[in-house]
């Protein structure tokens, strides 16, 4: 006997939704795999940002501003290009001419870490 066409839909619709859902699990496993990516990339960042806060900081105890605040703000834009910016309060360096003050802040800014797409910038809290 040949198959009624009742049978021929419903083994077509079978077939249409193990299709469907095949294809939902291939893209939940990419899915899965960028977000995997993308907190890795992340705690790398993170762990160079606490880096250089921690340089910045022993820097500027060695040039004598003692227990100074800094502050590390970061922007990621759409295209991963980050911009972070420093903020920088201790009373001594604030009373200090802006000569001083720009190139200790200037050394801040170089001190970031070398990464494509990341810029610093440097300032005084008051």
């Amino acid at each position: 006997m040949g198959k009624s066409w009742t049978d021929r839909i419903l083994w077509g619709l079978a077939a249409t939704v193990l299709g469907m859902a095949a294809a939902i699990w291939v893209a939940g496993g990419i899915r899965s795999h960028a977000a995997d990516t993308w907190q890795a990339r992340e705690a790398y960042y993170e762990q160079l940002e606490r880096e250089y806060v921690g340089r910045v900081r022993q820097f500027l105890e060695d040039q004598g501003y003692r227990s100074s605040g800094v502050t590390l703000s970061r922007i990621v834009e759409s295209d991963g290009r980050r911009s972070y910016r420093v903020q920088v309060y201790h009373g001594s360096l604030n009373r200090q001419g802006e000569e001083i003050q720009a190139e200790v802040l200037g050394e801040i800014e170089d001190m970031g870490f070398f990464m494509p797409g990341c810029s610093f910038s440097a300032q005084m809290l008051r």
